[in-house]
């Protein structure tokens, strides 16, 4: 038997972990409708929509793993807005209002510095909170545009082996027109 010689690189899968398990003979949820030659239609559309759950889920998985290790890599630090009241201030204020005012005006500037504090907080949280979603959604765009760069190589790579394979089947005396066939059959566009 002749041996090809066609360059393969290695096309890894590990990084999509148990996703392709069932085929490496373990049980699986995916596996539960058994695949024979005379599988139905509607068994095969069950199994493909069983494993595009799989990688969707696994897809999801690894985007928020991602995220979660770029949040820890990368602390999310809120400055105040304004340095705080110096403890002079505040004394001052309330001296000043003690000599002249009765016990409800006390409790009513009480009411509104807890009032104005409280609203710093919040604005302080959503603050927070919003430097977080953009981060969230930074990284995010950052593992997408990973995985499409990485998804662009491999599909440059697979277009590089078939164009490689018909190569040396013409050199081989294997008709054009059954490679044109065979393009059409599997919906394969390649540039000349």
């Amino acid at each position: 038997m002749e041996r090809s010689h066609l360059y393969l690189p290695t096309l890894s899968y590990a990084t999509m972990g148990h996703v392709y398990a069932p085929y490496n003979g373990s049980s699986s949820p995916a596996t539960t409708l058994p695949l024979s030659s005379s599988s139905k239609p509607e068994q095969i559309e069950e199994l493909v929509s069983q494993q595009l759950h799989h990688l969707k889920m696994h897809y999801a998985d690894e985007e928020q793993r991602y995220v979660d290790q770029m949040l820890l890599e990368n602390p999310i630090v809120v400055e105040r807005r304004a340095p705080p009241p110096l403890k002079s201030e505040i004394v001052v204020d309330q001296g000043s209002n003690s000599g002249s005012g009765s016990g409800s005006d006390r409790s009513d500037v009480k009411e509104a510095k807890d009032a104005q504090r409280q609203r710093a907080e919040s604005c302080r949280k959503s603050r927070y909170n919003n430097k977080i979603k953009k981060a969230k959604l930074r990284f995010r765009h950052k593992f997408v545009s990973g995985q499409l760069k990485k998804s662009a190589v491999m599909l440059d790579t697979m277009r590089d082996v078939i164009a490689q394979a018909e190569r040396q089947l013409l050199d081989r005396g294997f008709p054009a027109s059954a490679l044109e066939r065979m393009r059409t059959t599997f919906g394969l566009e390649m540039e000349h």
